[in-house]
């Protein structure tokens, strides 16, 4: 409550259906917020928490205390998909979830990091292996449902320390979003080297 003293939880899935995903691969949460008051603070669907999370594909999990969350399933108990990785798009290799999602007038808007896939099914007007950053909308009414889905991503490697390092076919990879004097502030990562600014309205 005052970023000084903490509780341990535990792990986010550990009780949901029978602890069956608690030691499953999971990283990259996207809590869902929306903008009050100049801030960005959770919110709530249906008298829920939700979260995106996620990187071979996108999932979503819901909690009714933000540390016991419920990740939803198919009709098979596996871990259901909201959106996957795409055939000769810039997300054709994976998708992972970047900043916190917002509840907007268009809809849930969700930044993620797409990566290129090093195979034939690589988009093409792309450097294969290569890092940038997309967003989907779903319906506010329904998280799992895609209202629209970028084809090209919007922010994407052009300098030199976005172009060098660990991943040398370039990567800008979103993860903090903050609202400051009417402009926002994207924070991104490139290649492992440095973190990045990109500022707009």
């Amino acid at each position: 409550k005052d970023l000084f003293h903490w509780e341990k939880k535990g792990p986010a899935f550990a009780k949901a259906n029978a602890g069956k995903f608690m030691n499953g691969w999971s990283k990259s949460g996207s809590m869902l917020t929306k903008f009050v008051n100049g801030k960005q603070v959770l919110a709530k669907i249906g008298g829920k928490y939700w979260m995106y999370w996620g990187e071979n594909g996108v999932n979503l999990a819901w909690s009714e205390n933000l540390y016991d969350w419920n990740p939803l399933v198919n009709e098979k108990g596996n871990l259901k998909l909201v959106i996957i990785p795409r055939k000769h798009k810039f997300d054709s290799h994976l998708t992972e979830c970047g900043p916190p999602a917002m509840v907007t007038e268009k809809g849930i808007v969700l930044f993620y990091n797409g990566k290129n896939s090093d195979k034939d099914d690589a988009d093409p007007n792309l450097p294969k292996g290569m890092y940038s950053v997309g967003q989907v909308i779903f319906d506010v009414k329904n998280p799992e449902k895609v209202i629209s889905r970028s084809n090209e991503p919007f922010l994407v490697p052009t300098l030199p320390h976005e172009k060098t390092g660990q991943y040398q076919a370039g990567t800008t990879f979103a993860e903090g979003l903050v609202y400051f004097k009417e402009k926002w502030f994207l924070y991104y990562g490139t290649a492992d080297s440095f973190v990045g600014l990109a500022i707009g309205k």
